[in-house]
């Protein structure tokens, strides 16, 4: 016992000088003023203004995703792999140029389609669709900031100015929405999305100022090879992700029932700041390890095992403490979200089983894999996902979430399983 208990030290002292925990508990904080927005919104909201914020911001997310045009898978590949500091500033002023093109095209394109009534049948949404657009372009470039620092192996730093610039916003965010509601927490999200990449800017001013005259052509050329795929399978990925919530949000007619399920949605991607910190962590480090296969599937398994009883732990936790947190806070405003949430949480536990799975495509730079497995997802659950929630509402939505994840976690397997095979 004594040996293992060392070598859990060991390790658990390696991540803290690496900077996991700074990078987990920087995240953490981050998501729980997000999260917290989203409960006040629910304390002093009905239920159906909470389907109509979730529902803006699960837009506005997937246009996030796609404004970064793939740059920032690109980043997380070559930057590890390239020590040189002119290399390394001239892939982050290059990436930001790219970014900056996708993301003010993206934002065009959806105020165009709120426009055209394609988001939104409810006029008097618009205009928090319209206001929310506003934080597409500097939520993207924050997102590329942040994955640079990463790639560069500062997770402290980054870690750090994150937290302070989160603990900075809470008091607006949280402020604004106890006072103007939806309008307030839309403004300030605008304001403190604004502050975030103004602050990474100014302290990343030296690495945008590289004195290198060199065209670097063929990385030129391999980093936009690298964004064009990750974007068009981010394309897929955004609608296999989000398939479920978007058939609900075209099916389920009843704002109230909708909006018990926008509840317990919330509730379940509040966990998932886990595993966003995890694969943070992981796709530069695994990306260091790409050219010897052996170290890099064994490394990679030893993860794989852990954080899957990780995830067990959580979900029991979740299961038990969860619905009494809920029924303390909320009265019985959501008893009729609980029975979706159990559901949900199921799924997210199965989730859990091939969240780091993804990892092993990003950092071998198969992202080829990731486009055929989203696509297979969704040709194959899509379908069920309709039937169930067309046919039972919300609770059909609920278990359309933990059927996507048990395709999910057969079609990933069998991708990776095909990618060991052709490399080991």
């Amino acid at each position: 016992m004594k040996p293992a208990l060392e070598n859990l030290f060991t390790q658990t002292k390696g991540l803290w000088a690496r900077g996991f925990f700074h990078l987990a508990v920087s995240n953490y904080s981050v998501q729980f003023i997000v999260f917290a927005s989203h409960l006040l919104i629910a304390k002093i909201m009905s239920p159906d203004d909470v389907g109509v914020i979730k529902s803006i911001e699960t837009l506005t997310g997937i246009a996030v995703v796609l404004g970064g045009g793939g740059a920032i898978f690109a980043i997380l590949k070559l930057i590890p792999e390239n020590a040189d500091k002119k290399i390394r500033r001239f892939l982050l002023s290059h990436s930001i140029r790219y970014t900056l093109v996708y993301s003010v095209g993206i934002s065009l394109l959806f105020c165009l389609l709120v426009y055209l009534g394609w988001l939104s049948d409810n006029p008097k949404h618009d205009r928090w669709f319209y206001l929310y657009a506003c934080v597409i372009i500097p939520t993207v470039l924050t997102q590329l900031l942040i994955r640079y620092y990463q790639a560069i192996d500062f997770f402290k730093r980054i870690s750090t100015v994150i937290l302070y610039l989160k603990m900075a916003s809470a008091v607006i965010v949280l402020g604004f929405t106890y006072y103007f509601f939806i309008n307030g927490y839309i403004i300030s999200t605008i304001l403190t999305s604004g502050l975030s990449v103004l602050i990474l800017l100014i302290d990343l001013r030296r690495d945008l100022t590289s004195t290198s005259k060199e065209a670097f052509t063929s990385l030129k050329k391999q980093f936009n090879s690298l964004s064009n795929t990750a974007f068009t399978s981010q394309i897929v990925d955004q609608l296999k992700l989000n398939s479920g919530f978007l058939i609900a949000y075209i099916l389920i007619a009843d704002q109230f029932e909708f909006g018990l399920y926008a509840f317990a949605l919330i509730l379940v991607q509040g966990m998932n700041v886990l595993v966003s910190s995890v694969q943070q962590f992981l796709i530069p480090k695994m990306s260091e390890t790409s050219q010897n296969l052996k170290v890099f599937f064994t490394r990679y398994a030893v993860f794989e095992k852990k954080f899957n009883w990780i995830s067990i732990g959580l979900f029991a936790m979740a299961q038990l403490f969860i619905p009494v947190l809920v029924a303390v806070v909320y009265g019985d405003k959501f008893d009729e979200a609980i029975v979706l949430l159990r559901i949900m949480l199921i799924g997210w536990l199965i989730q859990g089983f091939f969240s780091l799975k993804g990892i092993i495509f990003l950092s071998l730079g198969k992202m080829r894999y990731i486009l055929y497995a989203s696509s297979l997802i969704l040709l194959i659950s899509a379908p069920a996902m309709y039937y169930l929630t067309w046919e039972y509402g919300a609770a059909g939505a609920a278990w359309s979430y933990v059927l996507q994840n048990v395709v999910s976690l057969g079609c990933l397997t069998f991708f990776e399983k095909k990618l060991v095979k052709k490399f080991v």
